[in-house]
């Protein structure tokens, strides 16, 4: 091969390379920034998400606040007008903290509607399930104003997680009065419920 041809080969070759090299660098410069408008973009989201959920929050707060003396008297079995408003502004700030790409504050928020959802736990009176409410209400204020923030979620109150516990069990024994209504398998009754109920007359 002459040494001219060779020469041209080579100077082709690095111009390959050199090109090669070049559009890589833009290539990943432009996904870069590609990644950085889109963080920012759903950092914006979660911004004004969070923004509207809290907004919600306070006026459900201020809201709770202000329920009648006579509201808060009815037996929690009894449908009280204020659950109406309630629960529209839940959901209004399920659908704001639906947008929020962080996970763990999604799903936190939704566990603690979830025990707001179950207001009856709280006592007989519709007084326990308004100061219920309220308390859930404030703490979700809080999970929400750090992350506002940028601060570290708070872990839940001991109130909550026991609020929580009580839940839970409301839930069970709800359960188990439904299943009582139906007509029960005799293999399936607890002995000692058969001994209460057949006592000798």
């Amino acid at each position: 091969m002459q040494p001219e041809v060779l020469s041209g080969l080579i100077g082709f070759g690095g111009a390959l390379v050199g090109g090669a090299a070049s559009f890589g660098g833009v290539w990943l410069t432009l996904s870069h920034q590609r990644k950085l408008a889109r963080e920012a973009r759903l950092a914006e989201i979660g911004q004004e998400a969070a923004d509207r959920a809290l907004s919600e929050l306070i006026t459900l707060g201020e809201f709770l606040a202000s329920v009648r003396s006579d509201v808060a008297a009815m037996p929690t079995d009894e449908r009280a007008s204020y659950l109406d408003t309630v629960f529209g502004r839940m959901e209004n700030v399920e659908r704001a903290v639906a947008r929020i790409p962080n996970r763990e504050l999604r799903e936190r928020v939704k566990s603690l509607l979830i025990v707001m959802r179950r207001f009856k736990a709280a006592g007989v009176r519709h007084f326990f399930a308004v100061s219920w409410l309220a308390e859930l209400t404030d703490e979700l204020t809080d999970l929400l104003s750090a992350y506002i923030r940028s601060d570290p979620l708070p872990s839940f109150s001991e109130r909550t997680e026991e609020k929580q516990r009580r839940a839970a069990q409301h839930e069970l024994n709800q359960r188990r009065r439904f299943e009582l209504m139906q007509d029960p398998d005799p293999a399936n009754v607890d002995p000692r419920e058969e001994d209460n109920t057949s006592s000798p007359s």
